[in-house]
């Protein structure tokens, strides 16, 4: 632990450098760079304390607070590390919960912060583990439970120290509620067998058909969804290989603000291009539409004809394909699904998702969805009930936290 630290503050200018340009590049207030260095000053202690990293674990975060209040677990702290993680739990209008940013994991400040908060329980959603922030809480007494756990191995040069620190901090924690069978056994390494349990991926139970989505784009279009760098060529040159009038590419990058790397990929001459954060207006000849927007996936997903999923042709480990589930869509991957092994394995043996293990495969797949509406619905209908038969997985969590909570 003290080579933690001590690792730590060396890097500590290089930290401010960072916290310093993400709030400029996302022009926030001192106040965000205060209360990540320091701390938040005056919070009273809160009986439950839930860890959000960002906006996916805080969607966890905001339906389990819900599900905790309706059994008269009202006492409750949510602390995140980005500000669209803290605008998502604004707009969920959580009256009786607080929220807050963590700060840095600087021996002295987690110090002070969890002794400030006092939690009896803290619940850490999926892969953030901070030893300072464990270490302080099993001195203060605070449960420590990792739900819907993701292990990520330890990697590059510092795996050897990354490993020690894992056991070390990986011992503090009460019990580990892995999303996968997959997760479970990487934590098998770190933790005792008895402190781990594989309850499925609680993400499944938060998918909600919203049947009032409005629809944004009149043509006929499929869509590529959350994209990530060199991702959008790749399925780019494919679709003009169907040379079709009739339908439209959309395009949905995971991070909108990389708008300008999309188009320096692109050969712009003789290819039609809408770019929606311009307001451009999608014309009969349009061949490429552009949505650089946040918070319209759900449309985007919900009138696609059927939905390549991203990070999954570049090595990024894919993303969950659970929203076009929930909305009867045909799902495409690509290869790079290690991040949801278990649930593309899953979606695959009941034929509700279709790999692409070669980009030139993507033509035929094109093709064939495009001309047979029979040979669609069998994947919508597959990928449907399979999400739907998931939706109790949120009430197995809430029972184990209230034993912990109770115990």
């Amino acid at each position: 632990m003290f080579l933690y630290n001590l690792f730590l503050y060396i890097l500590s200018p290089f930290i401010l450098i960072r916290l310093i340009m993400y709030m400029i590049r996302n022009s926030l207030s001192l106040g965000y760079l205060f209360n990540k260095l320091s701390g938040p000053k005056n919070l009273k202690n809160k009986q439950i304390w839930i860890h959000a990293a960002s906006i996916g674990e805080m969607k966890i975060a905001i339906e389990l607070s819900r599900e905790l209040i309706k059994i008269n677990h009202t006492d409750i702290l949510i602390t995140s590390n980005t500000p669209t993680s803290k605008t998502l739990f604004e707009d969920s209008k959580l009256e009786s919960v607080t929220h807050c940013y963590l700060p840095m994991d600087f021996y002295f400040v987690i110090k002070n912060f969890v002794k400030m908060v006092s939690a009896k329980l803290i619940i850490v959603i999926e892969t953030e583990i901070w030893p300072n922030l464990y270490r302080f809480c099993e001195r203060n007494n605070t449960k420590i439970l990792i739900i819907n756990a993701r292990f990520n191995n330890p990697k590059g040069i510092l795996a050897i120290l990354s490993d020690r620190i894992y056991k070390q901090t990986l011992q503090r924690v009460d019990h580990v509620y892995c999303k996968s069978k997959k997760d479970q056994n990487g934590y098998l390494k770190y933790i005792n067998k008895d402190k781990i349990s594989n309850l499925g991926n609680i993400k499944y139970s938060l998918i909600k058909e919203n049947d009032n989505v409005e629809r944004i784009i009149d043509k006929k279009y499929i869509l590529l969804a959350s994209s990530h760098h060199r991702e959008e060529i790749i399925i780019i040159k494919e679709w003009l290989k169907l040379k079709s009038n009739k339908y439209l590419l959309v395009l949905a990058p995971r991070h909108p603000e990389r708008l300008g790397d999309i188009l320096s990929d692109i050969p712009l001459s003789g290819i039609n291009i809408s770019i929606r954060s311009k307001k451009e207006k999608i014309r009969n000849s349009s061949q490429i539409y552009i949505a650089d927007t946040i918070g319209e996936l759900d449309s985007l997903i919900k009138y696609s004809e059927f939905t390549i999923f991203g990070g999954s042709f570049v090595d990024e480990g894919g993303h969950s394909f659970m929203e076009a589930a929930i909305h009867s869509k045909a799902i495409i991957v690509g290869p790079y699904m290690y991040n949801f092994v278990e649930e593309t394995e899953e979606f695959l043996k009941n034929n509700a998702l279709i790999m692409c293990q070669k980009p030139e495969m993507l033509k035929n797949i094109f093709e064939k969805l495009l001309r047979s509406k029979s040979k669609r619905e069998i994947f919508e209908k597959n990928a449907k009930n399979l999400i739907v038969g998931k939706k109790s997985i949120i009430n197995d969590y809430i029972s184990c936290i209230e034993k912990h909570i109770n115990d």
